[in-house]
Formats: structure tokens, C-alpha cells, sequence
């Protein structure tokens, strides 16, 4: 906890780490508005007049029951910011690479780094203190992206659309899956950053993370359909497993001898 305080006072001097994360907030959040409310007010028509992803809202109605009740362009909607809610996954995985690897080669060219490794702790606790702090950092910005997102449909979008949002696939999303691949992106950027010296190497290599969302928020939209609870539920079990191999991969990797003869 000692050496998460101390992170965490580091971070609140150098704000300048956290604006990759902050813009990648309004990143995930402008596409979907700018589609959903945007795009038909530009057109001149609404989205039900047009015919677009009518048939595709009514047969995603078995995977999102809670937009069966709605019809027209709350249906349309409800089912379009449903599919664009995956890309609030990026947020948490943003901000753990840009936080983790700041924690560690900062660290190490503050020439901090070496003191630490001396202490008493583990290696699994010191893994864990390098990682509560942007764990917890990236999953408050993850969970006011989301609370955005359910205030800007309220705001702008059909009656009761942003009643949908707030069902057991959401809460399944942010307080499962994302949380989970946020754990998944700190631990390859922590093991990254204990063998580099170049933050920006060590986020190239860990954004391997936001492929994955990427294809399967462009799957989606191809296939104009919602990922149903089941898939959510087998992604959420495949990170888990993810990450009980990264924390063992982790302990192996971070050797403290190795680090400390290779940044002296």
C-alpha cells in the first residue's frame, strides 16, 4: 500500500500520463453518437425512416432483451449504442499501459528502481503494488466513460433507451470483462517494461491488448449484431485464465538480479 500511495502521489504530480487515457475517453465515446444521432440529423431522416438496421435490431432482440420493449427508432438505437458500448473496453486498457509502464521505466530512469527491488517484498507483492494503483486509476475513468455514455444517451436519445444500457450485459461489461482485460493489459505492460527503458516501446508492445476489441467491435458492426451474455461470460473466463498465466509469467520474468545488473 506504501508503494501504491507513492505512485499514486507521483501520478497526481505528472498529469501528463494520464492524457492518453482521459483522450481515449472521448475517443470511445464520440463514434457512437456521431453515428447514431449525427449521421440522420446530417441525412435529414430518422433511423427507422431510412430502413437501416431495422431487421438487424429486431433479431438482436434475443441477445438484449432489455430493448424488446421498444420499437422504431428507440429500438434502432438501443441496439446501435449496445454495439458501440464494446468500444468503452479501450478506456481501462488505455489507461493501464500508459500508467503501468510510467510505474516501471519511470522508475528506472529516476534511478528509483533499484532501492525498491532491495526492500523485503515479494515478487507478488511487488507486482501487485505496481499495479493497484493504475488498476484502480483506469477503472474509475472506465466507469465515468460508461457513466458519459449513459448520460449523453439520456440526454439525446430516444425515451427509454438509456434504460437498456443499465442491464446485466452492461454491468457484465464493465464490472467483469473490462476490469479483467484492464488486469490483462497492466501485467503485459509491467512485464514489458521490466526488460525495456522505452515507455513508448513497452506501450507499442502491450497495445497487442486492443486488437482483440477492435476485431471484435469491427465483427460486430459487419455482422450488425450484439455479443450475447454467453460470449461476454466465456471472454470474461478466458481472461481469467490470461491472467493467472501472465502473474506466473510475471514472477518469472521480473528478476530482480537481472534488472538491477542491467540498469545500474
Amino acid at each position: 500500500m506504501a508503494i501504491a500511495r507513492k505512485d499514486a502521489a507521483e501520478l497526481s504530480r505528472n498529469p501528463g500520463a494520464i492524457l492518453p487515457a482521459v483522450a481515449m475517453v472521448f475517443g470511445a465515446l464520440v463514434p457512437a453518437f456521431a453515428v447514431v444521432i449525427g449521421a440522420p440529423m446530417i441525412a435529414g431522416e430518422t433511423l427507422a425512416r431510412s430502413g437501416e438496421f431495422a431487421d438487424e435490431a429486431q433479431a438482436a432482440v434475443g441477445a438484449v432483451p432489455e430493448i424488446a420493449h421498444l420499437s422504431g427508432d428507440a429500438l434502432i438505437q438501443a441496439f446501435l449504442f449496445h454495439q458501440f458500448s464494446m468500444l468503452l473496453l479501450l478506456v481501462p486498457v488505455v489507461a493501464a499501459m500508459a500508467l503501468a509502464t510510467h510505474a516501471v521505466i519511470g522508475e528506472k530512469q529516476a534511478r528509483a528502481l533499484e532501492p525498491l527491488l532491495a526492500t523485503p517484498l515479494t515478487t507478488v507483492e511487488l507486482l501487485a503494488a505496481k499495479t493497484l494503483t493504475p488498476l484502480v486509476f483506469s477503472l474509475a475513468l472506465s466507469w465515468i466513460a460508461a457513466l458519459l455514455y449513459v448520460l449523453g444517451i439520456w440526454l439525446v436519445a430516444e425515451p427509454g433507451v438509456w434504460r437498456t444500457i443499465l442491464g446485466l450485459r452492461s454491468l457484465l461489461l464493465f464490472g467483469l470483462l473490462g476490469p479483467l482485460v484492464a488486469l490483462v493489459a497492466l501485467q503485459l505492460s509491467v512485464i514489458v517494461s521490466s526488460r525495456t527503458a522505452d515507455p513508448r516501446s513497452a506501450q507499442q508492445l502491450s497495445s497487442l491488448v486492443i486488437l482483440p476489441i477492435t476485431i471484435v467491435f469491427v465483427a460486430q458492426l459487419m455482422g450488425a449484431y450484439v455479443l450475447p451474455l454467453a460470449v461476454l461470460l466465456l471472454g470474461a473466463f478466458g481472461c481469467a485464465i490470461l491472467n493467472a498465466l501472465l502473474l506466473w509469467a510475471g514472477i518469472h520474468v521480473f528478476d530482480r538480479e537481472s534488472i538491477l545488473m542491467r540498469w545500474k
